[in-house]
């Protein structure tokens, strides 16, 4: 029976270590996500500025090089359409409160 007991006991023992080396690794692997998901977000934030830095360049005519005064024209462009279609977006929205204000004072009356 003694025997038994010491089965249960070694295999309990083996288990309870297995799960604190696993809590170990997973803790370890959630700091290193962690710092990685730091690192990236740097880089995003980074790489973004540095856009920025060269799109301001090309504003104030400074760039030569002609593949990124190719990607600052397209983002230029870009720009550009995308405040058109915000305005577009006003002209409509004005239309229909417009509309919709006539609609209601045709009901009043």
């Amino acid at each position: 029976m003694q025997s038994l007991f010491d089965k249960l006991g070694k295999a309990a023992t083996s288990a309870a270590t297995n799960a604190a080396h696993k809590a170990d690794e997973m803790r370890e692997i959630n700091k290193l996500k962690g710092e990685r998901s730091e690192l990236k977000n740097e880089y995003t934030v980074t790489k973004r500025k540095l856009a920025e830095y060269v799109f301001k360049q090309y504003q104030e005519g400074n760039l030569e090089d002609s593949a990124l005064i190719e990607f600052c024209d397209k983002m230029q462009n870009l720009r550009d359409e995308i405040d058109e279609l915000g305005e577009e977006i006003e002209a409509v929205r004005a239309e229909y409160e417009q509309k919709a204000a006539e609609r209601t004072e045709d009901r009043i009356r």
